[in-house]
């Protein structure tokens, strides 16, 4: 049931997630380490490939580790992912931030500073959401869906890129989604 809903869903999400890599263009990003928390299957690892860069899907639901185009899926939790970073990351979240409580969430965001960039694609609870939105998130399995609003600006980041975005059924916005790319702010000593 999961794998059919998601493909419902999925070929937006990639556009979006594709439109803002596109801000990353200017920099090389062969050189950089595509971490896809929350792979699932690893959808994500082609277009990895396809930027020329090496690729890392975790996910606490896989049950062992193998190769995949351009790299290699391990059986990681949020938490876990927290140790295999490096500062050459750029760190997805793909429909991933609604399964995390705060706590774990703000952990993961704190340890993403040390990368180079963060890319967060996930729903948004609005009060305007059609009501069919409402059910769903309603009944999705993660638990902490947060407004929009929650995202425009993350502690310790600079927002490059927001891109609020509805995914329609029928014409009718049965999902609403936003993709944001995310530089960690230094300070310089």
């Amino acid at each position: 049931m999961y794998r059919l809903l998601a493909h419902l869903h999925w070929t937006p999400r990639l556009r979006s997630i594709e439109r803002t890599l596109h801000e990353l263009q200017g920099s090389e990003l062969s050189s950089h380490r595509f971490v896809d928390v929350g792979c699932g299957p690893a959808w994500l690892a082609t277009l990895a490939q396809s930027l020329c860069c090496e690729y890392l899907g975790v996910d606490p639901a896989l049950r062992k580790a193998r190769e995949v185009p351009g790299g290699r899926i391990e059986p990681l939790d949020a938490n876990s992912v927290l140790n295999e970073l490096q500062p050459t990351d750029i760190v997805v979240l793909n429909g991933v931030a609604h399964h995390l409580d705060d706590v774990t969430f703000q952990r993961l965001l704190k340890k993403t500073r040390d990368c180079t960039a963060l890319v967060l694609c996930d729903h948004r609870a609005e009060p305007s959401n059609h009501h069919i939105n409402k059910l769903l998130q309603r009944y999705d399995r993660g638990n902490f869906v947060r407004p929009y609003s929650s995202f425009s600006q993350l502690s310790g980041y600079k927002t490059t890129h927001l891109d609020p975005f509805e995914i329609k059924w029928l014409g009718i916005p049965v999902w609403s989604y936003f993709t944001g790319l995310y530089h960690p702010t230094r300070s310089t000593p």
